[in-house]
């Protein structure tokens, strides 16, 4: 981490000396803009910002961040015994929809500080290096998940001799049940650094990198199911990687 910080403020010192003065009087403090972010976790992210900036090399922005997880790390189909009118019996658990137990939304908010722009055509296009620290608050905080519960029989359970031995398994419904986590972590943080290209006066092109602590599980990481916590990976920080558009208005 120290070396990542060290890096972003050495590229911040090599752009503002190598900076040309620009004129920027006329320049706007309203923009808007959209990232498309694949992540590590894996999940591909979409974050809609808005930006206010008092200041040309000086800002802050907010925004609502859309995750889209691919993988599923958490246990399911888990089978556990109960013992019911005096006879143990074998049932299985199972979650509708793993994305019930992954953030779905979170607010983004933090400031912004840009470099000087280094101009590549003349009074066109400008290319600067922006740093934007700030805060992460998934939406909800806890998240609920509806867990379905089944008895497990073989053929030869249901069927008897004319199962022919067979061992195959049998799932019955027996209820379902809605299960709400607690205690989950309110606020993460993230550092953001990318290359702003500024073209056409008004927009501006992005492409960047963010870090993060944001726990993807963190809503549901203390969900456990009949005896079985529900996540079953560890913590690990979100690195990711964008593709931004902005209109300054």
């Amino acid at each position: 981490m120290k070396r990542l910080i060290f890096s972003i403020l050495l590229g911040l010192a090599l752009f503002s000396a190598r900076a040309i003065d620009i004129d920027y009087s006329n320049d706007s403090k309203v923009a808007a803009g959209l990232r498309l972010s694949p992540s590590t976790f894996p999940s591909l992210d979409v974050e809609i910002t808005a930006e206010y900036r008092p200041f040309r090399y000086v800002g802050a922005n907010a925004g609502l961040l859309i995750l889209t997880p691919f993988s599923n790390k958490i246990n399911n189909n888990v089978e556990f015994f109960e013992f019911v009118e005096d006879e143990d019996k074998k049932y299985l658990w199972e979650i509708n929809n793993f994305r019930d137990a992954t953030y779905r939304f979170a607010f983004k908010a933090g400031l912004q500080f840009t470099t000087p722009a280094i101009m590549l055509s003349k009074n066109e296009m400008g290319l600067s290096l922006r740093l934007s620290p700030g805060i992460t608050i998934p939406i909800p905080t806890n998240e609920s998940i509806t867990v379905s519960k089944f008895e497990v029989f073989t053929k030869e359970d249901i069927f008897g001799d004319e199962a022919n031995g067979s061992t195959e398994r049998v799932l019955i419904f027996d209820s379902e049940e809605d299960i709400k986590n607690s205690g989950a972590k309110t606020l993460y943080w993230h550092a953001r650094a990318e290359l702003v290209l500024e073209f056409e006066e008004q927009w501006e092109f992005s492409v960047g990198y963010t870090y993060s602590n944001l726990d993807i599980y963190g809503g549901s990481r203390n969900i456990v199911v009949h005896g079985t916590p529900l996540v079953k990976s560890e913590k690990e920080p979100m690195h990711s990687f964008h593709l931004g558009l902005t209109y300054k208005f």
